[in-house]
């Protein structure tokens, strides 16, 4: 409720910012105090759960690379990759998924950049470029050399089992009908870059259930703190804040927590303002932890149970003691914050509700009202549309490339980017993606 309340503030003053919530009560406590015009237009909503999801999605396509300078499109990949470790819990020890994550994601923006705009390959392609020898054969000739000496060399003398744990969660996602249209839309709606310097107000629930919809908030969050590092290029004042409030923060914090942390570090600096909502700090990962309590401007917190109670009370060097924490009463807060540059000593606040904090603007019976123009803000388009057109993907990418890769194939096609193999690479065996 205290999140709820310091976002809506926040948006409602006019600037940018990100909710991100597995469920589905806060985004809507949030829009019951967003139903005027000025604020709807500026929402950009991705619902994964609620009863109008399966009807329509904003595009969300990660690898469109139309449009993306080479460090862009390698930031695309490390938060791709980032996600998936995350996701799935994956550490080094697991080299090998995260190397054909890596090869795999970086094929597919690189052949993303030849092909047009309506054969853009999307996440639910890495099964296709992993599993079918023939439609690997058609996009070779399309990679960088680096990419097609991995895929014609080494890729082939890799086990089956190294590639079922990647795609077998993209199956997973392409079986349902939310992800399905948000995710395998040719072109993008949704640009959090875009988002961060228009400051909209962008409203995120991907679900709380498996590994799925796990892999979605950490696509969120990553491609939002890889996506900050992209103002690098502008001047530091014209770098507007955007704040960014993330619950249940341990979901985004897997294997790949060093991840994590590295990129909480950096993002302050490009405009980035994170709110961490966390029930357990001691569920985070050492290195998130750390990073957090070292670059924190503010530490608040609600009652605890005593051994994470302790942890908190270490940060204030025991005053007050962890007992003052673990019998803190319902909505009421100790808090620490930065004041003119300075810390505060902790002192004791309560919170008020939304409903009592926005009285006028709490209008829930409104939604119903404003939800087309939030819709239209959002960029949503029919799922039916966009699952049909990702029915047949597969096979009109294959048939957009096959008539150059015979034509190279016979001699009489030419190699921009250096010499191929004339061998189909035998790939580890496994069902070929047909539609």
């Amino acid at each position: 409720e205290l999140a709820l309340t310091q976002f809506l503030h926040l948006v409602r003053s006019g600037h940018g910012g990100l909710f991100l919530d597995p469920h589905q009560d806060a985004i809507q406590r949030i829009k019951s105090c967003l139903t005027e015009p000025e604020f709807a237009e500026r929402v950009i909503e991705l619902d994964l759960v609620g009863p109008r999801s399966r009807e329509g999605q904003p595009g969300w396509n990660l690898f469109a690379a139309h449009g993306l300078d080479p460090e862009a499109a390698e930031r695309r990949v490390e938060a791709i990759v980032d996600s998936f470790a995350s996701a799935l819990q994956w550490t080094e020890r697991n080299n090998r998924a995260l190397t054909l994550t890596t090869q795999a994601t970086a094929a597919l923006i690189e052949l993303a950049a030849v092909l047009p705009e309506d054969l853009q390959p999307t996440i639910f392609q890495v099964p296709s470029i992993l599993g079918n020898p023939e439609w690997l054969a058609a996009a070779l000739p399309h990679l960088s050399p680096a990419r097609r000496q991995f895929f014609t060399e080494r890729f082939p003398r890799l086990s089956e089992e190294a590639i079922t744990p990647v795609t077998n969660l993209i199956d997973r996602l392409r079986s349902s009908t939310q992800l399905a249209a948000l995710l395998g839309a040719q072109t993008s709606t949704y640009d959090i870059a875009r988002a961060m310097d228009k400051e909209k107000i962008v409203l995120a629930c991907p679900g709380a259930g498996g590994a799925k919809d796990r892999l979605v908030a950490n696509l969120l969050v990553y491609d939002l703190l890889h996506g900050a590092k992209g103002r690098a290029h502008m001047p530091p004042e014209d770098r507007k804040p955007f704040y960014v409030f993330l619950d249940e923060v341990q979901t985004y914090d897997g294997a790949a927590g060093g991840n994590l942390a590295a990129l909480l570090e950096q993002t302050a600096k490009y405009g980035i303002r994170g709110f961490l909502l966390n029930q357990n700090p001691e569920r985070l990962t050492r290195e998130t932890l750390n990073a957090l309590t070292t670059n924190r401007s503010h530490l608040i917190t609600t009652a605890l149970n005593a051994h994470a109670a302790g942890l908190i009370a270490r940060e204030w060097a025991g005053d007050p003691p962890a007992s003052a924490i673990t019998g803190l009463p319902r909505r009421t807060f100790i808090a620490q914050v930065t004041h003119h540059g300075q810390l505060t000593r902790p002192f004791l606040f309560g919170n008020e509700s939304v409903e009592e904090h926005f009285p006028t603007a709490f209008k829930p019976d409104a939604i119903a009202d404003i939800q087309p123009t939030i819709d239209t803000a959002s960029g949503r388009t029919s799922a039916a549309e966009t699952v049909k057109a990702l029915d047949t993907l597969d096979e009109r990418i294959y048939e957009h490339l096959k008539p150059q890769t015979e034509e190279e194939s016979s001699g009489t096609g030419k190699d921009t980017q250096g010499p191929m193999r004339s061998e189909v690479p035998q790939l580890p065996a496994q069902p070929q993606v047909k539609t």
